[in-house]
């Protein structure tokens, strides 16, 4: 039935006409794909030989592809496994514990909303004045080398 001859009938038919064409019986809507038959070819896939006619020893570029595959899965693993946990709760935790720890120290009597207090400032006592001299060592160079001399002295007098 072509398109036409369904629009004619439809109009003819009004909106009755349109519920009774779904109802077509199933050799009107029967299509054949190809031709008739309506058969399915068989496949020959499954019967065929995987590989036939390409060699089976390795080749020489499957060795660095395997070497690169395994190497990038061994830095994957590593810099996933020490990644640095950025969970909310994890910070949460940070942050409750160094509260606690302010508090119980006598540093803060009562936390502010809004301030951060698990701060390098609040974690390190940083009392060197001079960044370059974090031990708050002694610059006394003629002391080391007078302490050098000395022992310097008393190997000479043991060896002979």
């Amino acid at each position: 039935m072509s398109f036409a001859a369904l629009a004619r009938s439809c109009a003819n038919r009004g909106s009755d006409g349109l519920r009774k064409m779904r109802f077509l019986p199933a050799a009107a809507t029967r299509r054949f794909m190809g031709g008739g038959g309506g058969h399915q070819p068989i496949s020959r896939s499954m019967e065929a030989e995987l590989f036939q006619g390409h060699p089976k020893e390795p080749e020489g570029w499957e060795t660095t592809i395997y070497l690169t595959y395994g190497s990038t899965v061994i830095l994957l693993a590593f810099a996933l496994g020490f990644a640095p946990d950025t969970s909310i709760k994890t910070w949460a935790s940070s942050e409750a514990r160094a509260r606690l720890l302010l508090q119980a120290e006598g540093k803060l009597d009562k936390p502010v909303f809004g301030v951060h207090y698990d701060t390098p400032e609040n974690k390190f006592d940083f009392e060197s004045v001079n960044p370059d001299n974090p031990l708050n060592e002694d610059d006394d160079d003629e002391e080391d080398d007078a302490d050098d001399e000395e022992e310097e002295e008393e190997e000479e007098e043991e060896e002979d």
